[in-house]
């Protein structure tokens, strides 16, 4: 890999902001584009990117996903993609971090409510956000936000 590759792949897999413009990007994506990239599989510089946003360990994003860290470091040693189903676990993250930027209308507010434990959840939302149960749970606490609910 030459020099300027190498720089430019260390740029993208340090910027935490890339990972919001991904969820904003897919966010705005027809499901039908959605479910192909998904299955296609994401780049690992979202996975860094989130990582690095929420300043999470590997060890974190490795049970969100439900990957072990081992599997992890391979693929960004390799540059290479998350298959389906942790593409879909990343994807769900990205959405929900979008869905809650939407309703705060601060991605400094939506990330603080993403980390921090809530009382209607019983734990912070995004650790929750490894199953589909917790993510529609996460979503309704959003919901309720959003329309004047307290949570």
């Amino acid at each position: 890999m030459n020099i300027e590759r190498k720089q430019a792949k260390q740029k993208e897999i340090s910027s935490g902001h890339s990972f919001l413009e991904w969820g904003m990007t897919i966010l705005k994506m027809p499901p039908a584009k959605r479910i192909k990239m998904v299955r296609d599989g994401v780049k690992v510089t979202h996975l860094v990117g989130a990582g690095r946003y929420y300043g999470i360990s590997q060890a974190k994003l490795s049970k969100l996903l439900g990957i072990s860290d081992a599997t992890i470091t391979r693929k960004i040693r390799s540059s290479g993609k998350l298959g389906p189903l942790e593409s879909e676990r990343l994807a769900r993250i990205a959405l929900i971090e979008a869905e809650a930027e939407k309703v705060f209308d601060s991605s400094d507010l939506a990330k603080r409510w993403m980390l921090e434990s809530n009382l209607a959840l019983g734990e912070s939302p995004l650790s929750l956000l490894d199953t589909d149960m917790g993510a529609d749970e996460v979503r309704k606490v959003l919901a309720s936000i959003a329309y004047g609910g307290i949570a």
